[in-house]
């Protein structure tokens, strides 16, 4: 995967499972049974691939846009965030029995939160770079 629509297409696969993702756990918020685990092992496999996949596209043309140093900073950043989503996802395949409600919900939260910071580290990767403020003498 070496090119620009390289990432853009990810970007566009990224988008669409972080969104089925965010449905699939707002759905599943009140349901225990296999589907809803299914579903959460579906979309712990696709971000996984996902995953995996970002550590192959080329950085380099995320360089050519902005700054080297930034746009690999927000490039790890996002995989860091993805990877914790996909941890959160696994931890919320196999859920804490039904009596632990307040420890169930806790996991709800913390995998709708860790998808919100994998769409907002994806935004900042194909946002504007923002300029470092510079001395400058006149």
């Amino acid at each position: 995967m070496r090119s620009s629509l390289s990432w853009i297409e990810w970007l566009d696969r990224l988008d669409r499972v972080l969104k089925g993702a965010r449905e699939d756990v707002r759905a599943l918020a009140g349901f225990e049974s296999p589907r809803a685990v299914a579903a959460v092992e579906r979309c712990t496999r696709q971000l996984a691939a996902l995953t995996q996949e970002l550590r192959l596209l080329d950085r380099d043309v995320l360089s050519a846009r902005s700054s080297g140093t930034a746009s690999a900073d927000r490039a790890q950043n996002l995989q860091k965030a993805l990877d914790t989503t996909v941890f959160h996802l696994e931890t919320m395949a196999n859920p804490p029995g039904p009596e632990a409600h307040s420890a169930r919900e806790r996991l709800f939260t913390a995998v709708d939160s860790a998808l919100r910071d994998s769409y907002y580290e994806a935004a900042m990767l194909v946002g504007p770079s923002r300029p470092v403020a510079e001395a400058r003498v006149n």
